[in-house]
Order: C-alpha cells, then structure tokens, then sequence
C-alpha cells in the first residue's frame, strides 16, 4: 500500500528590503554618476563634504531611463521602432539635446535628472545643514533652477519627434514620457518612455471612375493626446451646404510627394512638422478663381498653397503648389509681370524653394524688383537652420534675367541643352 505524500509546507516570502542601504553595488555605481555629475557643475569639492547618510539619501533619490517601451496587441514597423529608440537614446545622452543649456556647463539630459533629484535628496528636517548644502552646491541649483520648466520642454521635444514625422497614411504612433516610482529592488524614480500605435482615419473618394485613399491628419499635443484636424464650415462661405459645423481636414499621398519635394532644401521632418503646427493652429481658408487654397507658412514667410476640394463633409487636400506656381495669386502675378509660362516656370527651376536659399542678387536690381512686385521678395530672405547643406551651387539668376530681357526668345531650340547647362554655375567659377 503506497504511503500518503506529507503535504508542502507553504513557503514563507522573502520580505523585500528596497532601503537604500541595501543593494551597495548599485549604490556605489550611481554615486559615481553624481559625482562626475557634481565635477561637471563645479560642485567637485562640495560633494566631498557629504557624510555617508547623505550619499546613502543622494541613492535614495535616484533616478534612471529606461528603455522604449511598446505594446504587444498594437503594430509597429521595425523601421518605426528603431527611429524612436534612437530618438530616446540621444535626447538623454546627447548633449546637443539638452533642455538646460549653458555655455559654461555641458550635460545631457539624463546628468539633469541626476542633478535634480540630487537636489532633492537634501533633507529639509534639519534646516542648518539643508541651507548649508543648498549654498555649497549653489552653482548646481541656480543650473537647475525651475525643474518644472525643463520637463515642459522635454514634453515638448517627445511631442515635435511624432509631429514631425507622423504622415497619418500608415500608423499614427503617439511618444509619450512619464516618470514613476519603482520600490523594488531599490526606491527609485524610473523615467519611461512608451510608444502607441493607432490606426489611420483612412477613407476614399472617387475621381475619373478611381477610388483613391485620403486620409485625416492630426497633431499629438504636449499632453499626450492625438487630436484630429477639422474646418469651421463657417469659413467655407457658403460652399457647404451640409449641416455639420465642423469638417476633417484629409490630404492624398500625392500632396505630401508635392510639399516635401518642393521645399527642399528643408528637412522632411521640418517640413511636416511645419505642415502640422499651421493647421492646427493657424488653418485659415483663401479663395482664388473658383478654388480653395489654405495657404502654408514658415513662421512668417508663406511658402504656397494647399489646394483643396469638398467632398461628402471632408475637406481635401489635393497637392501642394509653391508660391511661384501658376493658379496661386503671386505665382499669376509673376507670370504677368515676367511673361513666364507655367512652363518656362518649371524649366528656369523657380518652381522650388531650392533656388532662392542665398541667392545672389547682389548686382541683379532688376530681379530683385520683379519678384518684389510680385510679392514673392521674401523668399529670398528666407534662412534655413534645418535643412540639407549646400551642394556648392548657385542659381544664375542673371541668365534668367537676361531671357526676361530679350522678350524670351524660342526657348526649346536644338541645343537647349547647353542653355540649360547655364542655369546652375558653381560658385568658384562666379567668384
């Protein structure tokens, strides 16, 4: 007969001991942080002045950034997840990036969590010695200043990252940073960075007998929310007839090709994020021979059109035309001015902003007025902090001013090639 098997003992938990005094392995490598932190900020010989409770208490108030997290149920691309955990790797490590500058003091945005939290390990229960290490490392605190300030600015960073990159024709991802507190094996406050994946407001519309995608756009706020782009039907000045106040705001593939390619040289991510913060914030509605434009702006400077159509209560956007294009009211006003064609446009290559970034029109009046007149000046004005280098060539404007002159001679004749060859010269040959 077999015998009974005794019953287990349940086993007792361990108690989980998360102390700072506890873990001195981890303790002894964070100190070490802090006090390169402190070396940095001119604080070396204050943190000498430390008893071994106040490193123990500096330990208590660490802080660490863990890596990109994701969501099992939700789509990514792989493409999408390596941009973005390189995105979190350099803005905490580079220091290029951040939020607190200072000529004096380099640090990255991970040495500023550091330092905050270092500050805030002080203990305020015994007054003389807070106001004692408060003043010994002064240069740390006046650095760090308002923390508040820099973690608006660290939203802000997270919030451009997806505004300037979401085309909203494929997933719409959402970056979010929050900072929690971990108690075990060590308390600790943990900085995490999520990504979230939601799907494209995708519809169709039918033209010339084809279905083609349109899809809403949208902008992520400071706050973590996606919020979706709609028209006042007010604005729209009798041209809707529907009974909705509001309209979404959809656009084709096709004009997101048209805008960044013909604003170069500015970086497709500038150029988005541009796109994003105008129409949320500034969309208004113009109306120029029977269509509807929603004019495009760099700061101040307007760099073209959005053209529009209505359909089944949406409105969409269509293509890009640069301020120079036919059918946008300076682009007209430049081609009755110049005589220019749409086509002789297209062919001198002013139909870009590529051309009109330092150009040299220093001894060429006469442009210079044409393009005034025209209301188009400004683009030769314009500065560009986030774009492509120069590839070493200039525009010749003074070829295009010539073929204004001769009242444009036939253009395309055999040989045009060579003419074309002197739009572009290079700028040790004009020097």
């Amino acid at each position: 007969m077999a015998k009974k098997r005794k019953k287990a003992k349940p086993q007792v938990k361990r108690k989980q001991n998360n102390s700072p005094y506890n873990n001195s392995l981890l303790r002894k490598k964070y100190l070490k942080i802090v006090e390169a932190v402190c070396e940095k900020m001119n604080c070396a010989d204050s943190y000498k002045l430390l008893s071994k409770e106040e490193k123990i208490r500096a330990f208590g108030c660490s802080v660490f950034v863990l890596k990109l997290k994701t969501y099992k149920k939700q789509h990514y691309t792989s493409n999408c997840i390596k941009f973005f955990e390189d995105f979190v790797n350099v803005f905490f490590s580079n220091p290029r990036n951040c939020v607190c500058k200072s000529k004096a003091i380099e640090l990255t945005n991970y040495e500023v969590l550091v330092a905050n939290y270092f500050i805030t390990s002080f203990n305020k229960d015994y007054p003389e010695r807070h106001e004692f290490l408060m003043d010994a490392f002064q240069p740390m605190v006046e650095y760090i200043g308002d923390f508040e300030t820099h973690f608006g600015k660290m939203i802000q960073h997270y919030a451009f990252a997806v505004n300037a990159t979401n085309l909203f024709d494929d997933n719409v991802y959402i970056l979010k940073l929050n900072a929690k507190v971990r108690d075990y094996p060590t308390l600790r406050m943990n900085w995490e960075s999520s990504l979230e994946s939601i799907a494209p407001r995708e519809s169709f519309y039918e033209e010339e007998g084809r279905n083609r995608a349109v899809f809403q756009l949208g902008y992520v706020s400071n706050g973590f929310e996606m919020n979706w782009i709609f028209v006042r039907t007010k604005d729209l000045k009798g041209l809707y007839k529907g009974k909705k106040k509001y309209l979404p705001v959809c656009i084709q593939r096709h004009a997101y090709y048209r805008v960044l390619s013909r604003l170069k040289p500015f970086y497709d991510t500038e150029v988005i994020w541009t796109m994003n913060y105008y129409l949320r914030h500034d969309l208004h509605i113009e109306f120029y021979n029977g269509r509807i434009l929603i004019p495009l702006y760099y700061f101040e400077s307007k760099l073209g059109y959005f053209v529009t159509i209505l359909n089944k209560n949406r409105l969409i956007i269509k293509t890009f035309l640069f301020l120079t294009h036919h059918s946008t009211p300076e682009g007209d006003k430049l081609g009755e001015i110049s005589g220019l064609s749409k086509e002789e446009i297209s062919y001198w290559k002013i139909d870009t902003l590529q051309n009109f970034i330092d150009a040299n029109l220093r001894e060429n009046e006469q442009m210079k007025e044409l393009f005034e007149k025209a209301g188009l000046s400004h683009l030769f004005d314009m500065q560009i902090n986030h774009g492509h280098e120069s590839d070493g060539k200039d525009y010749n404007w003074n070829a295009l001013s010539q073929y204004i002159k001769r009242g444009k001679t036939e253009l395309f004749y055999e040989g045009a090639e060579e003419v074309e060859e002197l739009l572009v010269e290079d700028v040790n040959e004009i020097e």
